[in-house]
């Protein structure tokens, strides 16, 4: 990713915001700088080595930055220091997380979900310990609540276990750096290259069968409780899986975040669905949000552009599963399905129809849509329709045409119109 000034100052206002001058001053370097060792941090920062050590603790516990090292064949081990630019951001959304976790569980759930967004990373003994103090229970009924609550948590998605404290990464053999601008034929031939805070965070994470899995057994001893009496034993089957050997022992401690990713899913799908919802119906909005509802943990990336493919039998099976679709046909599904997802998909007559959204599609409407309305209350119903005029266009145009659709769209003189046509555009850029 590469980083805008604008983008770094907003980065380090939310760090100095949450954690004080200090701190967003180790932070900004790390920005600026994209990694640094421990030295290097000091001898930028103009801090004390405690200073910098107490700034890139607090940073790592609330996952905005990640260690790392470079393998190395000769020479000691030195570690790296790197900046999550998009975790810093997200900060800024906990209040929309806590309100999607209220929506789709319960306020329970939001109770950890909120104690793991304020604390950054914690053991299960922890989350816990701070459940309870929160809703001030029996000792024993509240574990069994938490624990299960925690459950669905994680089964959800919505929480993960922490990453690993310092990957290594094989030395790039390419020179890192913005892609350069190629043609169309030449962009589909090469790939843009990782930049290296993809690489850390894809060598920290770990597999997805263990990113997601919980021990009941040496947890809840942990705990001071035993596994056998819980209440949410017939949930264990599903969610315990075996430690493997290389991800680490039984006796060592598993931390636990909130997953960011699973959150700005859920954000994305509901705005494609509202939009859906403004441009067509409700019924559209049913639809799609039924579709995506059925493939949320099948999609592999958060930004994907079209939603996992599915046939129209499973579709209908998640649309009549919630009240507003049960009122709807197979052959209306259809219809709606017609015309939410791409009409140029080929498909074979013998097989069953296939359907998938384009997201991406429903977005790019969405932000068109905001930008527009930004210009209308900015500058005014004649700069929105000369703004209308370009976003249709899609290209670069001519003042005088634009002065000339304009004038057919609104009936204006013309003359009296050209004169200020130009600076109005010019002011809408500009901005």
């Amino acid at each position: 990713m590469t980083l805008t000034q604008y983008g770094i100052k907003y980065a380090v206002h939310i760090i100095t915001s949450n954690f004080g001058n200090l701190v967003a001053k180790v932070c900004e370097s790390l920005l600026r700088r994209r990694h640094l060792s421990l030295k290097q941090l000091i001898g930028f920062t103009e801090l004390t080595p405690q200073q910098v050590k107490n700034s890139l603790l607090i940073l790592i516990q609330h996952n905005c930055v990640q260690p790392f090292s470079f393998d190395q064949s000769e020479g000691p081990k030195v570690t790296q220091y790197i900046a999550l630019f998009d975790n810093i951001i997200h900060r800024g959304r906990f209040a929309k997380f806590l309100a999607v976790v209220s929506q789709e569980l319960d306020t329970d759930r939001e109770l950890i979900l909120k104690d793991l967004l304020e604390n950054g990373r914690l053991t299960l003994k922890q989350i816990i310990e701070g459940a309870e103090s929160s809703k001030s229970q029996g000792d024993s009924a509240g574990k069994d609540s938490v624990l299960e609550s925690f459950l669905k948590l994680v089964n959800a998605h919505f929480v993960e276990r922490c990453p690993a404290p310092e990957p290594v990464l094989e030395q790039a053999t390419k020179q890192e750096g913005p892609a350069k601008k190629r043609g169309a034929k030449s962009a589909k031939m090469v790939e843009v290259p990782e930049t290296i805070e993809q690489r850390v965070i894809a060598a920290a994470a770990p597999p997805e069968a263990i990113r997601f899995s919980i021990m009941i057994d040496s947890e809840a001893d942990a705990c001071g409780g035993k596994s056998d009496n819980m209440s949410v034993g017939e949930k264990r089957k599903h969610a315990t899986l075996e430690f493997d050997a290389e991800f680490g022992s039984k006796d060592e401690v598993v931390l636990w975040r909130a997953n960011f990713e699973e959150f700005i899913r859920c954000l994305r799908h509901k705005a494609c669905v509202e939009n859906v919802r403004a441009r067509l119906d409700d019924e559209a909005a049913v639809v799609l949000r039924a579709m995506l509802k059925a493939t949320r943990t099948a999609e592999k990336k958060v930004k994907t552009e079209n939603s996992v493919p599915l046939s129209l039998n499973t579709i209908y099976e998640e649309v009549i599963n919630s009240e507003a679709g049960r009122s709807l046909t197979v052959g209306r599904v259809r219809d709606l399905l017609s015309v939410l997802c791409d009409s140029s998909q080929e498909r074979d007559v013998d097989e069953d129809e296939s359907y998938s959204a384009d997201l991406k599609k429903i977005l790019e409407l969405a932000q068109d849509d905001e930008v527009e309305s930004i210009v209308l209350k900015r500058y005014g119903k004649d700069a929105y329709t000369m703004f209308r005029i370009l976003s249709l266009a899609g290209r670069p145009i001519e003042t005088d045409k634009i002065c000339h659709s304009y004038h057919l769209l609104k009936r204006t003189k013309l003359p009296r119109f050209s004169i200020t046509c130009g600076r109005m555009i010019t002011c809408i850029w500009r901005d």
